[in-house]
């Protein structure tokens, strides 16, 4: 079967499922813990088990596409599942930012429409990441870092504005960067310990970030950049680290990137 059969496949498959999360109403289940001495109730609600399920459908249709390749290693689970990684997120993303923006049909299927091709291109481009010496692999990767970084803005935002406890924000947080760095740092086969690595410490950073950000009550918008910045700024010097291109010029670069970020919020939220 051609790449491109198979992609469309993947994402006709995806977008089946988007269609369905919105018309199955399953029942939410509410779970009641004590951490640390003080009562912590989740809500598992029916948006969240359909992203699940409709996520996990995108991320292993892609790693059946890239599985496909004939330089992808057999032997390598760890490697193939870092390319399930950001389709999935993406997908899950929309399921729950499409319902904000949608105001009547028309823009529903408008957003089920950017959604599939979103997907579909980002199936693609890593596809063409697997092999260095592919033409496409420059403007690929390219693609991979937008939409991971603009994944990574969607999903902070939305972790934020909820206001929870820094156990729950921190936890999710931690975990859309761990994965999210995972993806993005992806660098080949034989670096797939170093990534898997990386990604736990990004994790671990961001964490830290979104607890500290609790204490400091600002406006949801303003946090996901500032979480954005930190974000770009640890997977951008683990990429470099990873390739062998950490230097102090590169250093200075990304540094100077976050800076005229921080400013340019400060200068909007004055």
């Amino acid at each position: 079967m051609a790449l491109y059969e198979r992609i469309s496949q993947v994402v006709s498959f995806t977008l089946l499922g988007l269609v369905a999360s919105s018309l199955i109403e399953l029942p939410t289940r509410t779970i009641e813990l004590i951490f640390l001495g003080t009562p912590l109730t989740l809500v598992i609600s029916q948006r969240w088990l359909m992203a699940l399920l409709v996520g996990g459908l995108a991320g292993t249709g892609s790693a059946i596409v890239t599985g496909a390749h004939p330089l992808m290693p057999r032997h390598r689970s760890g490697y193939l599942q870092t390319f399930m990684l950001l389709p999935a997120l993406l997908i899950i993303l929309v399921i729950f930012v499409l319902p904000l923006l949608v105001v009547d049909v028309l823009w529903w299927i408008l957003g089920i429409f950017v959604t599939g091709c979103l997907l579909w291109a980002t199936v693609l481009a890593e596809y063409h990441t697997i092999d260095p010496r592919d033409r496409w692999y420059e403007i690929s990767h390219f693609w991979l870092n937008l939409i991971g970084f603009g994944v990574a803005f969607g999903f902070f935002v939305l972790i934020y504005q909820t206001r929870a406890r820094s156990i729950v924000t921190g936890t999710g947080t931690a975990l859309i960067g761990g994965l999210l760095a995972a993806s993005l740092l992806r660098a080949g086969p034989e670096q797939t310990g170093r990534t898997w690595l990386y990604a736990g410490v990004n994790a671990l950073v961001m964490a830290q970030a979104t607890w500290a950000f609790n204490y400091w009550r600002i406006p949801p918008l303003a946090a996901g950049f500032w979480l954005l910045l930190i974000f770009y700024f640890f997977v951008g010097l683990a990429q470099q680290q990873i390739l062998g291109r950490l230097t102090r010029r590169a250093l200075v670069e990304f540094a100077s990137v976050v800076a005229i970020g921080l400013a340019a919020i400060l200068i909007l939220a004055s």
